[in-house]
């Protein structure tokens, strides 16, 4: 029998300048990731950024012309949006909104997209209705995330972590757990196959020691949750079979990163 936890707030309370040192992107990464989105869903529409956090796409975006809703659930992240924007040509609407009750008209929106922020919505079902609700027809929705080899620290670390969680007998359905593809899958049932296009592909550095500590450290959201005990324990947990299966984990090791884009398309029978 699965665990059960109460409702939590998944908003980004931490430093944002934080989120920008632990999310930043290789020079020209974030450029191909917004020439892939803007080549398919154009700049002609409104568009919603669906969890903006601190803009890194939607700045841009603005910048390239497109008027770009940026919708978070975090005050403290919009307000560090606000002020990168004093520094940059084109500034983004600022939203604070919560994704499973988007403050918009239906069909307000020609396009949407949302990048590592749908495992974090309470409900995935209300969500997707939602984004499908403020999307005029024939519309897209664009998920985007990044893709981590299996056998990198970074990949064999989330998949060791998520082990653990379902050998203790919690969700992995469950905000902050989610499994990206279980959002694709729950968007393809509603809306059909997606377009799928790799972005942007690059090679990083990393050590074990270094993956392990950011999951201890609860720096990205798939290690928040948990009771420190037990948090604890899993990262001691994983700390030794880490050791069995890389040897020295203080060696870097190369990690191919890709970030990939599905392009849903919306249809629906209109009354």
């Amino acid at each position: 029998m699965s665990k059960h936890f109460p409702k939590q707030d998944t908003a980004y309370h931490k430093d944002p300048r934080q989120y920008d040192r632990t999310r930043g992107l290789p020079d020209g990464v974030q450029e191909a990731i917004v020439a892939h989105l803007l080549a398919k869903i154009g700049v002609g529409d409104a568009m919603l950024d669906l969890g903006a956090g601190s803009g890194r796409f939607a700045i841009p975006l603005a910048e390239r012309g497109a008027r770009v809703f940026a919708a978070d659930l975090s005050a403290e992240m919009l307000r560090h949006l606000l002020g990168k924007c004093a520094q940059k040509s084109a500034c983004p609407l600022l939203v604070q909104a919560d994704a499973m009750r988007l403050p918009f008209r239906s069909a307000a929106f020609g396009s949407a997209f949302s990048v590592h922020t749908l495992h974090l919505v309470e409900n995935l079902t209300t969500a997707i209705k939602e984004i499908e609700r403020v999307l005029k027809n024939g519309g897209f929705f664009a998920l985007g995330y990044i893709e981590h080899e299996a056998d990198s620290p970074i990949g064999w670390v989330l998949e060791n972590w998520r082990r653990a969680l379902a050998a203790r007998g919690y969700d992995l359905s469950r905000p902050m757990w989610r499994r990206h593809s279980q959002i694709v899958a729950a968007l393809r049932q509603k809306f059909g196959p997606p377009h799928i296009v790799i972005a942007a592909q690059w090679q990083g550095v990393i050590s074990p020691a270094e993956a392990l500590r950011s999951a201890a450290e609860r720096l990205f959201t798939p290690y928040w949750g948990l009771p420190d005990e037990e948090h604890v324990a899993i990262i001691a947990e994983l700390e030794r079979a880490a050791t069995e299966f890389f040897g020295n984990l203080n060696a870097p090791l190369q990690d191919t990163r890709r970030f990939v884009w599905h392009f849903f398309e919306i249809h629906r029978r209109e009354a």
